[in-house]
């Protein structure tokens, strides 16, 4: 009988320490991890020196040789910083917007209710 690994079943993509960090900087610089791992993958590095060497290593190396593939591609991130920075941006936006539709949400029901609160005492009618 095959034993099964609680964590995996829960958190597959969730990467949890600086092995398995390492090993997703190709998917992480080609933009292919989904969105929960990705933002794992940039609080890790931000916070872990060693991985953050290790993915400026693999990032120059990938760069270098794409360029060389195919010269002139406007495309490719200058630096690591751009590159982190953009998905850290990316999740601000996300958490702002569902702040302000959380707001919207509220006023709406505020204004509603006020409406109904008229309405019930002939106020409007």
């Amino acid at each position: 009988m095959k034993k099964h690994s609680f964590h995996k079943t829960i958190k597959p993509d969730i990467p949890s320490d600086c092995r398995e960090i390492q090993k997703l900087n190709g998917e992480f610089i080609c933009g292919e991890l989904p969105y929960k791992t990705e933002l794992a993958f940039v609080k890790h590095v931000r916070k872990c020196p060693s991985c953050m060497e290790e993915l400026k290593a693999y990032f120059m190396f990938y760069t270098t040789v794409r360029y060389l593939n195919e010269y002139g591609d406007s495309n490719i991130p200058q630096t690591v910083e751009v590159l982190l920075k953009k998905i850290e941006d990316e999740e601000y936006n996300r958490k702002v917007r569902k702040r302000n539709w959380i707001i919207a949400f509220l006023a709406l029901f505020g204004a509603i209710a006020i409406l109904g609160t008229l309405l019930l005492r002939g106020a409007l009618f």
